[in-house]
């Protein structure tokens, strides 16, 4: 399995302001200004030690994540990164050649759906695109958004032929070699975990989730979800005191995150959805402070933390 994160964002797309970029650039020139920079072999070296060195650039796109196994393109959620996503699928494939893209819904709250209108293969007649939802009108709620009212495209104008496979509450369905699971979210209007299994390999996506109670019996059946996952993408917008003020808003912390990983004997967890209102550097405390909760409450866990960002690539 090939996990990569397109958008990462969680409400709105949140690039970087002038005063970010302005930043990096002054701290570029810092480091640049003792080192050898007379050719362009060294700049680009140069270059290449600053971002080793430096925070990770995050990305300002919302949520969109790509697994590809078994031969096939699975994509969950269709943030602003969808965008990104669907320029590199044309230009690895031959112009006229068919492909089939299997699309997983958590919900439909703008951050994870406004992307769609601009995923060129859609607009291909050869192409073939399954929608996966527990929610029952999917297809009714894509095409309110390509209203002409919002958007000049409709949802039926576009080319590709589309499926829309409608799923059951917490149940699964095979795909392939592949068992598919979802499991229903505390968020308003509902939303839905998806877990990939292929043989003895493991990946969850759970975004814009809220859990009050991490211990065994309140969280149970998230922890059961999540079990022994090589890569569960998790929902940690909020610090731990955000997470207090903001009860009820449906979304959860890097702790809870933790607490729950280490319980369901997960192996990776990637921080996700991240606050637009958090720049880089505050994105990476979240992180120290995550890995140093890790630490001190759980020292015997092996669980890995990372930050998910635009461009990251994990092989499961």
């Amino acid at each position: 399995m090939l996990v990569r994160f397109w958008g990462v964002r969680g409400s709105i797309p949140s690039p970087p302001d002038e005063v970010q970029i302005k930043e990096q650039m002054l701290s570029l020139l810092e480091y640049a200004s003792v080192k050898d920079i007379s050719d362009t072999y060294n700049r680009e070296q140069v270059l290449q030690d600053f971002l080793a060195r430096r925070p990770v650039l995050v990305g300002g796109n919302t949520s969109c994540v790509e697994l590809r196994t078994d031969g096939k393109i699975i994509i969950f959620d269709m943030g602003t990164g969808m965008r990104n996503l669907g320029r590199f699928l044309l230009n690895e494939t031959a112009p006229d050649s068919l492909a089939e893209y299997h699309i997983f819904l958590s919900h439909t709250h703008w951050d994870h759906i406004q992307g769609f209108p601009f995923f060129l293969p859609a607009y291909l007649p050869q192409n073939r695109i399954c929608f996966y939802s527990a929610h029952p009108d999917l297809r009714s709620r894509l095409e309110l958004q390509q209203d002409p009212v919002f958007f000049p495209v409709k949802l039926e104008n576009m080319a590709s032929r589309m499926e829309f496979i409608q799923m059951e509450a917490d149940c699964h369905i095979e795909l392939g070699s592949l068992l598919i699971e979802n499991r229903e979210l505390y968020h308003p209007g509902k939303s839905f975990a998806y877990s990939v299994k292929k043989g003895n390999k493991k990946f969850v996506f759970a975004t814009d989730s809220e859990y009050k109670d991490t211990t065994s019996s309140a969280a149970g059946k998230y922890v059961s979800f999540f079990r022994d996952a090589d890569l569960l993408v998790f929902d940690a917008q909020y610090t731990f005191s955000e997470g207090i003020r903001k009860e009820d808003w449906g979304h959860s912390t890097s702790v809870a995150g933790v607490d729950l990983a280490v319980e369901a004997g997960v192996k990776r967890l990637a921080l996700f959805h991240h606050e637009p209102e958090n720049d880089d550097l505050k994105l990476n405390s979240m992180l120290t402070q995550a890995l140093r909760y890790r630490r001190i409450n759980y020292p015997d866990s092996g669980l890995e933390i990372l930050l998910s960002y635009e461009g990251l690539e994990i092989e499961i």
